[in-house]
This record gives C-alpha cells, structure tokens and sequence, in this order.
C-alpha cells in the first residue's frame, strides 16, 4: 500500500506539470496529426479490402512511433535537472518511480491512439467498424499501450542520463516491443472484420502486457541502480 500511494502521488505529480506545461503531449499530438496527414494523402486513393487491410498497421505504426516519442521525453525533466540520480536516493520505492513512469507514459499513449483512432475515422470510413464494438475496442488501445509503455519505460529509465538515449532507446524498444503491436495488430483487424473470436484476440494482448509489467517490474532496480553508482564512483576519484 506504501508503494501503491507512492507510485499514485508521483503519477499525480507529473501528470500536473504535464498539463501545466505540455512538454510530452504536446509533441506527441503534434507528430500524431503529422502521420495522419500523411496516412490520409499516402492511402487516401485505397478503397474496400485493401484499405481495411491496412487500417491496423496505420494505427499501430503510429503508436510505436509516437510512443517512442514520448517515452524519449519521460525522463526529459529529471535529465534536465539532474535529478533523476537524486530521485534514486530519495526515501521512495524505486518500483513507485517506475509505476508512476509507466502510467503516465501509457495515459500520453492511449490520448495518442484516440487521436489516431479519431483522425482515421474521419479520414476513412472504413473505419468505422472499429467502433462498432467500442468496449473491446478501449480495452485493446489500454492494453496494448500498457504492454508498450512497460517495457519503453524500463529502457527509458536506464538512458536517462545519456545524451544518446534517443537513438538507443528506438534499437532496444522495436524489437522488443514487436510482438505487442503484432498481438494489437491481429486483434484490431478481428474487430474490423467482426471476428467472432476478437474477444480472445483482445485478451491474448492483455496477456502479454501483465506478462510484460510483471517482468518489468522484476528487472528495474537492477537495471537502474547501476546508473547512479557508477557516477558516484567516478565523482569520488
């Protein structure tokens, strides 16, 4: 409980200095509307199967994109004032930093893939049976943001002090987080092709975010504590 409240009081911290300064969503809705731009000039001429074939890999592209995006800019405040190392030492549960990441990473992902979601239904209007069930539909966009964010945060913890953490943070997060999109992406065509079975499809990527959460959860202390003690180590020399 400790934790939990810790983990709920940090959350509630940087989600008000991101409403009070936009640092994150603002440049995650900006590249958002950019995709769509181009989604609707790049696919504008497809029509019928072709275009319901290709509704779920704009979505999902457009939120491993995004997502990288925002989970670069989850540490920026710590790294710009250096005080992730002095969060590190803080009287806090070191899984409170991480759950407070993660669910603020995963609200900026999930208002990035209404937006996406929104922008494709207006684009296209095959798009439409996404919406049909609306239920699953929220559920599968939650679940497989949660699965993203809990691995991005992980690695994104762990370059925060680097000034590549970019370009770092892109070559680890792909591959690893390419099954969840491809879970996402086999569950989204289900619901637009009314698949009896998408249900199961949705559940299949909830599977894999608590699998993913709970390992998260498992290997971030060790992969954060390194940082501050190396540091440490060389101030003393």
């Amino acid at each position: 409980m400790r934790g939990l409240r810790q983990t709920l009081l940090l959350a509630r911290n940087d989600l008000l200095q991101e409403v009070r300064h936009l640092e994150v969503l603002a440049t995650a809705l900006f590249f958002d509307v950019v995709v769509l731009a181009l989604f609707g000039v790049g696919f504008g001429t497809l029509r019928g199967e072709a275009l319901r074939a290709s509704l779920p890999a704009m979505l999902w592209l457009s939120v491993a994109f995004v997502g990288s995006l925002a989970l670069t800019r989850l540490f920026e405040r710590e790294r710009e004032h250096e005080t992730f190392v002095a969060l590190l030492v803080a009287p806090v549960e070191r899984l409170a930093i991480y759950g407070a990441k993660a669910l603020v990473g995963t609200c900026v992902v999930v208002a990035c893939a209404a937006v996406q979601l929104a922008g494709l239904r207006f684009l296209f209007p095959e798009a439409a049976a996404l919406f049909d069930r609306p239920l699953l539909l929220a559920l599968l966009v939650v679940g497989a943001s949660l699965a993203y964010v809990a691995v991005g945060a992980v690695f994104a913890s762990a370059l925060a002090t680097d000034r590549t953490r970019g370009v770092l943070l892109g070559v680890v997060l792909y591959p690893l987080t390419a099954p969840v999109l491809l879970f996402a992406l086999v569950a989204t065509r289900a619901l637009i092709e009314g698949h009896a079975k998408a249900a199961v499809y949705v559940g299949q990527v909830w599977a894999v975010a608590v699998l993913l959460l709970s390992m998260a959860t498992f290997v971030f202390e060790s992969v954060v504590v390194p940082i501050p003690s190396g540091r440490t180590q060389r101030r003393r020399r």
